[in-house]
């Protein structure tokens, strides 16, 4: 279970530097705007990427006894749901570093 939370952790700072690159690749470039501006696309940004940067890397499913497998829906939906978890962990990795450093400062 720790072992699943760490990864995921790591995970989320790992996407965290590569959408940053990304970002600043797309903005020299004139399209970030474009693609932030487009309705549905815009909102659901960051899971694209994520869903983008799990197939690339090949990560998912993590098999630690916990599956990411959402709709039924086989690999497409394994990852899909390690998308949207390492999303979510984003604002748990922001609070665990928040609370190490206020334990360290002590």
């Amino acid at each position: 279970m720790m072992s699943t939370i760490l990864t995921l952790i790591v995970m989320a700072i790992i996407f965290q530097g590569v959408v940053a690159v990304l970002d600043s690749i797309l903005d020299t470039a004139g399209v970030n705007s474009m693609l932030k501006g487009l309705p549905v696309i815009g909102s659901n940004l960051t899971l694209i990427w994520a869903y983008v940067f799990v197939l690339i890397s090949e990560v998912g499913g993590f098999g630690f006894g916990a599956s990411t497998e959402v709709l039924g829906l086989g690999d497409l939906g394994t990852d899909i749901g390690t998308a949207l978890a390492i999303v979510g962990f984003i604002p748990i990795k922001d609070a665990a570093i928040s609370a190490l450093g206020k334990g360290l400062a002590r």
